[in-house]
């Protein structure tokens, strides 16, 4: 198969766009010669625009366009629009599977549209955007995004490899933490959450991070991003030893390729240190590990079997939130764990 132009649509949560990347590095790697296009929101760009198998970078900023919003360095939605459909593209390749994404799908100037079938969409109408649909299937989101290569001669399952590309000022600022630490070995924690439904008390994250520190010799920095201050200052309050830093996401994926162990909840974060290969420790509640869950083997997801995980709901009727109540010494023992599994592999 010959391809030179190939547009991939994968807009959404960032956590949703680094599972797509396995699949576009296997096109690229069997199509070395096809540029490839990819449409992503703006606010997720970065860790895309160092991607080496991509070589063009679409930002969306749909969230803003919405809500009325124009965002500082994103394009207005006509230009933005104009740069999709300014190349003839062989193929164009819908990873998102929902209205929005079908959409800039349609706009693209191509004959030929891959996306999932009706019955693996969240929003089937979706379904009518495209010319041929693929069985999502089960199993982990890195491997239903795979299938959607299928089609073009890509053999399954794809290989879990993430090329970044860090930018100097990422690496830079990496360096610069460490240097910081004084060589000491660190854990990483991100308290955050995309969901209320996600997230675990800001507090316990502190006492996890007050055992490693004195009981497992290990510094402990705390990553957050906008917005997520008030989660610090309620670690700190538990723990002011805690070393706090917020940071972008190239500088996120630079650091925990350092890290002895990155925990967190289910998200965009998590995402990130997994693919960089940091050792994982994953809290899941509503959301299904199998399917949402770290990529390497030896990671550990903690995850409660109860009649409601699994929902996928944002909001709770719980207002205690069961799924989500692991207590600090369960937490504790599974990043000991994780960094046995982690030590014993290095010495190999």
């Amino acid at each position: 198969m010959s391809l030179q132009n190939v547009l991939v649509v994968k807009l959404g949560a960032i956590g949703d766009t680094i599972h797509a990347v396995p699949a576009v590095t296997a096109l690229k790697a069997l199509l070395p010669d096809c540029r490839i296009t990819w449409c992503v929101e703006h606010r997720n760009a970065a860790m895309i625009e160092c991607l080496s198998p991509v070589s063009r970078v679409i930002r969306l900023h749909t969230h803003g366009w919405r809500h009325g919003r124009h965002l500082s360095g994103s394009k207005s939605p006509w230009r933005s629009f104009r740069d999709i459909r300014d190349t003839h593209y062989d193929v164009v390749i819908d990873f998102q599977g929902l209205l929005k994404s079908a959409a800039v799908v349609r706009l693209a100037r191509t004959g030929h549209r891959i996306g999932w079938d009706r019955e693996s969409l969240r929003e089937p109408a979706a379904a009518r955007f495209y010319d041929e649909h693929v069985v999502a299937g089960s199993g982990h989101v890195i491997d239903r995004c795979a299938r959607l290569v299928a089609p073009l001669g890509v053999t399954q399952p794809v290989p879990r490899v993430f090329p970044f590309q860090l930018p100097t000022s990422a690496v830079a600022r990496a360096e610069k933490e460490r240097g910081a630490l004084d060589g000491r070995p660190f854990i990483m924690i991100n308290p955050g959450a995309g969901w209320p439904t996600k997230q675990w008390p800001a507090e316990r994250y502190a006492q996890v991070g007050r055992m490693v520190r004195e009981r497992l010799a290990r510094e402990v920095v705390v990553t957050h991003g906008p917005r997520e201050e008030p989660l610090v200052e309620r670690m700190r309050r538990e723990d002011s030893r805690i070393r706090p830093l917020r940071l972008n996401l190239t500088e996120l994926a630079a650091l925990a390729g350092y890290t002895d162990c990155f925990l967190s909840g289910d998200t965009g974060p998590m995402h990130i240190a997994s693919a960089t290969g940091a050792p994982v420790v994953a809290l899941f509640g509503p959301t299904d590990p199998v399917r949402n869950g770290p990529f390497h083997s030896d990671d550990i997801a903690l995850h409660r079997t109860l009649p409601c995980s699994n929902s996928y709901k944002r909001r709770c009727d719980d207002a205690m939130h069961r799924c989500m109540d692991f207590t600090a010494d369960e937490v504790f023992d599974a990043v000991v764990r994780r960094l046995q599994t982690a030590e014993a592999a290095s010495a190999q």
